[in-house]
């Protein structure tokens, strides 16, 4: 067994338990939650007792009708009528019968023989938390971890044993001082005695929705049972419209249970934090928020490329060494320094620079968003040392277990078993030579990602430029602050946008913008003054980038003056082009999307007629872009000859009875080659600028 003594993070030292005491606001969701399930619980019983009335009475009602005329239409009468009440009472109580069962196939249940340590410092963590040890502890390839088990109604009380499953994209993404944060918040989820409540909410908001939503196997049940004669379909339609009833006053209750249940939910996460600070301190709840958020992002990246290469049946042989490559690479780009397990150093108050500063409270939401956790965490401020030791430390043989579970993942999707495999190395040449072809110089610091050159009248600022400016270096125009403008604009106008969405909603009390709380009525001087710092730095990043040209400018003479300024304009050219470009393809597209929803024969009509419309004035201008050489160079023959038989076709979308699905098809990869080509025209261009403006001053 490993000796946890020296890598066990420790307790923040003096801490006061009355921080994993309920909070006010806890506490006022509680009894918030409790008066939501004495009002569900008043309501069900009335609705049992009506059902069971009801029940009785169609009983009395069908035994009386067979009594009184015995026949063979009287008899079907009642016992329609019987088994009517019955079903009746069977959908008010069918909720007992269910039970919630976890699938488990994506995950694979690990022992203490083969981890001990990990089992060690898991049940350390339970008596830290003072929470039940986990039965079993399972591991997914995933960036997560939570405590999972089959649940129903007898759950609420019956002791039930949980489990507990491990993200090994977690376990990547963090260290041992993190992953005892994370495990402190699952475990603390059920250290807390008032916690309970929470269960009964959650299962209670089941019951309703098994009532309002979940009800196919009742509604077969009725319709077989309205086939066996016209006597029990005309008694089947009583039975619905009782449900019917029901369901409209569950819908109403729905609401009510459902906000106890969600905002309960919300304040059940603060309160886990608070017992993962007490154990393990509110510094690493902060870091582990956004290092798992980076590590998510990564997968999700990882595992779209490995989609791709899947379609070449391609696999990898180990995920998570190219997990960890995609986390490092996902750093650099970001500038942050990483630490020796090569994770990224989350200094205090970082945050993605495109990272929305308006934080809005959702009713409807089950959990506080990690801004209001940070806060929250930072509120509660325990500091502890970080164990830097990365996760992986836990386990007997890291490369085993990493192996195991990417091998169980291509199982999962059935991949070919004699698939090429791709290394670390392999994928790292192919990562890396995909982002060196398809991104700037680094000199650059991200500045002209994703966006357009500003555009401006060259002679004029070359007749401008004051002499004395030829001072500033490279390195002075595109410091930290200058080359994150671009970023900071594009969260900006989010921001903006985000303001004009809210100026039309009315469910929002109050919001927080930059750490501040404020009210609907503060909306629109907000936005406005946020559209004027945004005026500022859009500014600013005109003046930069028309300064970027001077530099570059002064750093030339001759030909390479008037290459420079040749590549310029004609920049400044296809920008302008692509913009019309874009415009045009996203209104074609927009305007057949109805296309792949069911529509009448007059509505297809209606739609293709815009279609129809729009793609003239599309294929005059593909005309216009193939007779170009230089915008030509960038599609192959294959893409050209599309785009020509595209242009010769004249295609009728539809005709009665249905669609030429051949037409569309040619439709769809003609504007795919078009739009692709208009994009990859204005990267190489730009990225040829860059290049030629940087062997100037090399």
């Amino acid at each position: 067994m490993k000796n946890l003594t020296l890598s066990y993070p420790p307790m923040p030292a003096g801490a006061d338990k009355n921080v994993v005491k309920p909070s006010k606001a806890f506490k006022k969701h509680v009894y918030f939650a409790v008066g939501a399930i004495i009002l569900f619980v008043l309501c069900y019983m009335l609705l049992f007792l009506g059902s069971l009335g009801i029940a009785i009475a169609f009983g009395y009602i069908g035994v009386a009708i067979i009594m009184l005329h015995p026949a063979f239409i009287t008899l079907a009468a009642g016992i329609a009528l019987i088994l009517s009440g019955l079903m009746l009472v069977y959908f008010v109580i069918k909720f007992i019968f269910k039970r919630t069962h976890i699938d488990n196939s994506d995950m694979i249940e690990i022992t203490s023989d083969q981890h001990p340590a990990l089992f060690e410092f898991i049940y350390k963590i339970t008596a830290e938390a003072q929470a039940l040890k986990p039965k079993r502890i399972y591991l997914s390839a995933d960036v997560n971890a939570g405590v999972f088990y089959s649940s129903s109604f007898w759950s609420m009380f019956l002791p039930v044993k949980k489990n507990l499953k491990i993200g090994l994209g977690l376990i990547n993404s963090i260290n041992l001082s993190e992953f005892k944060a994370v495990m402190a918040h699952e475990f603390g989820h059920f250290s807390q005695r008032s916690m309970k409540v929470g269960s009964y909410v959650y299962n209670f908001n089941k019951v309703i929705y098994d009532m309002l939503y979940d009800t196919e196997d009742y509604s077969n049940l009725v319709n077989s049972f309205a086939r066996i004669h016209g006597v029990f379909s005309l008694v089947a339609a009583i039975n619905v419209k009782l449900i019917q009833g029901m369901q409209f006053i569950l819908r109403k209750i729905y609401i009510v249970v459902n906000k106890a249940h969600l905002a309960l939910s919300r304040e059940m996460e603060f309160q886990a934090d608070a017992v993962a600070a007490y154990v393990s301190g509110s510094n690493h709840i902060i870091t582990s928020l956004k290092r798992v958020d980076i590590g998510q992002a990564c997968y999700d990246n990882l595992i779209n490329y490995s989609r791709t290469n899947l379609k070449q049946n391609k696999r990898a042989d180990n995920l998570y060494p190219q997990h960890l490559e995609m986390i490092g690479h996902f750093a650099g780009y970001h500038k942050i320094n990483t630490d020796a397990a090569s994770l990224p150093i989350i200094e205090n108050g970082w945050n993605l620079p495109e990272t929305s500063e308006i934080v809005i409270k959702n009713q409807w939401s089950s959990h506080p968003t990690n801004e209001e956790r940070e806060a929250h965490a930072n509120r509660i401020n325990l500091i502890t040392p970080p164990v830097t030791e990365p996760a992986w430390a836990l386990f007997e043989n890291p490369l085993k277990v990493q192996l195991q579970l990417t091998n169980h993942l291509y199982e999962i999707v059935n991949t070919d078993k004699n698939a090429e495999t791709v290394t670390l190395e392999s994928f790292k040449q192919d990562f890396y030579g995909k982002i060196n072809e398809n991104s700037f110089d680094p000199l650059y610091n991200n500045y002209f990602d994703d966006r357009l050159i500003t555009p401006f009248n060259i002679e004029e600022a070359i007749t401008a430029e004051d002499n004395d400016r030829g001072q500033t270096t490279f390195e002075e125009l595109l410091n930290t602050e200058n080359s994150s403008l671009p970023a900071r604009a594009r969260r900006m106008q989010a921001d903006i946008d985000i303001f004009g969405q809210l100026n039309t909603a009315d469910h929002i009390k109050t919001f927080d913008f930059r750490g501040t709380k404020y009210h609907p009525d503060d909306i629109y001087p907000l936005q406005a003054s946020l559209t004027e710092e945004c005026k500022i730095v859009q500014k600013r990043i005109e003046d930069l980038d028309k300064q970027l040209f001077l530099f570059f400018y002064k750093h030339s003479a001759g030909t390479e003056r008037e290459l420079l300024t040749m590549q310029y304009n004609s920049l400044f050219k296809y920008q302008q082009e692509a913009i019309t470009d874009y415009d045009m393809y996203n209104n074609i597209m927009r305007a057949m999307a109805p296309v792949y929803n069911k529509m009448t024969p007059d509505q297809i009509n209606d739609t293709l007629a815009e279609v129809y419309k729009q793609e003239r004035h599309i294929k005059n201008r593909i005309k216009e872009i193939l007779t170009d050489e230089i915008t030509r160079a960038y599609f192959n023959e294959e893409e050209v000859k599309t785009l020509e038989g595209y242009l010769a076709a004249k295609h009728i979308y539809y005709l009665k009875p249905g669609y030429d699905n051949k037409a569309l098809q040619n439709f769809n990869e003609a504007m795919d080659i078009y739009v692709s080509g208009i994009a990859k025209r204005n990267f190489e261009i730009k990225k040829n600028l860059l290049n030629f403006q940087l062997q100037l001053i090399n």
